[in-house]
């Protein structure tokens, strides 16, 4: 049976808000087991081209790179072109353990992450990806808040302190995200240490 229009079901560690948080900066809604999914905008007509990051099927890992090698253009960037009619899902993960002492050697060894693992099985195709954050044209993330994002939602847009986007780098810092062939079924690796993890996930609307 489907949670609701667009999500049939949800399975591992994460769980659906049925309201928007107030925010998401850092320290503010956190976890250690729980990655959150919410709604955002629904029948939305986009009224500018969208930036996605991620917009093919696929398995997006860097094992699954020549060169063990994860880079924003392997994976499959594209962008939705405005007029196309879309629901948008926000995920967001940041652990509730790890304190704000940022210990570099930790960060290179993998000690102290903490990870999350879920499916999510859409009953809409997924049109793509939004999760690179950064400075200027290149903060995919933040540009898109205006288009897609809930007005009450403080979306941490501090990209210098809080770095609001995920981690594509080699071993144990990066995130896994796999997008199956009918872009329907969403499964996800994500890990976090001081900063946190967000993603927007457009779907296709009817």
């Amino acid at each position: 049976m489907n949670i609701n229009a667009e999500i049939e079901s949800l399975s591992g560690q994460i769980k659906l808000l049925e309201q928007p948080p107030a925010s998401l900066e850092l320290d503010e809604l956190t976890s250690d087991t729980l990655l959150f999914i919410f709604a955002e905008k629904r029948s939305h007509t986009l009224v500018t081209s969208i930036e996605i990051d991620l917009s093919m099927p696929g398995n997006y890992f860097p094992s699954t790179f020549p060169g063990d090698e994860q880079t924003w253009e392997a994976l499959m960037p594209g962008n939705i072109p405005a007029g196309t009619v879309v629901d948008s899902y926000y995920l967001h993960y940041d652990n509730e353990t790890y304190n704000d002492t940022f210990d570099i050697n930790n960060y290179f060894n993998c000690i102290g992450q903490y990870q999350v693992n879920a499916v999510i099985k859409f009953s809409k195709p997924v049109l793509g990806i939004i999760m690179r954050a950064g400075l200027g044209e290149e903060d995919h993330l933040g540009n898109s808040n205006n288009e897609l994002g809930v007005a009450s939602v403080d979306y941490c847009e501090d990209n210098l302190s809080h770095f609001p986007g995920i981690n594509i780098v080699d071993g144990c810092q990066s995130d896994q995200f796999i997008l199956s062939e009918d872009r329907k079924t969403l499964t996800l690796k994500n890990n976090t240490d001081i900063h946190h993890d967000n993603y927007r996930v457009i779907l296709a609307a009817d």
